[in-house]
């Protein structure tokens, strides 16, 4: 495991990108698909910030090649090309959408949640923190394993939904994509409800 001294915020930083992500996907969904103004002015601060976490992982050491073995630092550089993007088109005088931007939006919102339930590095983070001495849950929850959570079962229904889709002779319908925004909805109000 790899030590990136990231606090608390980090990962809170992490969140806030992870519900912009959501936000963009849902907003490319439409027949005529735009990018609103409220993420457009997002989208420089959010790649700077992603620029500062990745110029502080390479003042410690960690060169640009051994980012994509550390799921922080990979999911930070895709974050920051795709706000990259978004902020070029944001100063474009002819404004065109990044191709495929609800999915890479969708994938890289995945990759923030498998990031704040699993992370690799060895950083403080609430969600990792196990229970402490009277910290644990009553009943039916104290029972539940880790997989059988709601938050783990959202998941587990995504990857069949995958699976399923792969197969199906309807695979490009966009009826998918909806499915799959929605679940991700669900699990976002899932954990703030769980906050």
């Amino acid at each position: 495991m790899t030590n990136l001294n990231w606090q608390p915020s980090e990962y809170e930083w992490v969140e806030q990108v992870r519900q912009l992500l959501l936000d963009l996907a849902r907003s490319c969904l439409g027949d005529v698909p735009k990018l609103p103004m409220h993420l457009a002015q997002k989208a420089r601060p959010t790649a700077e910030h992603a620029t500062r976490l990745l110029e502080s992982a390479r003042d410690r050491g960690l060169a640009e090649p051994q980012w994509q073995q550390i799921q922080e630092l990979a999911w930070v550089a895709d974050v920051r090309k795709l706000f990259l993007e978004l902020a070029q088109v944001y100063l474009s005088d002819l404004p065109r959408l990044p191709e495929n931007l609800s999915a890479r939006s969708l994938s890289l919102s995945e990759r923030a949640q498998r990031l704040l339930d699993h992370p690799t590095a060895e950083d403080f983070h609430p969600q990792a923190t196990p229970p402490g001495p009277g910290k644990t849950g009553t009943g039916a929850a104290e029972s539940m394993t880790e997989t059988e959570t709601p938050g783990a079962l959202l998941r587990q229904l995504k990857q069949s939904l995958r699976h399923h889709r792969k197969t199906s002779s309807k695979a490009d319908s966009a009826e998918w994509q909806q499915l799959f925004n929605l679940l991700d909805l669900a699990e976002s109000l899932y954990q703030r409800l769980k906050e």
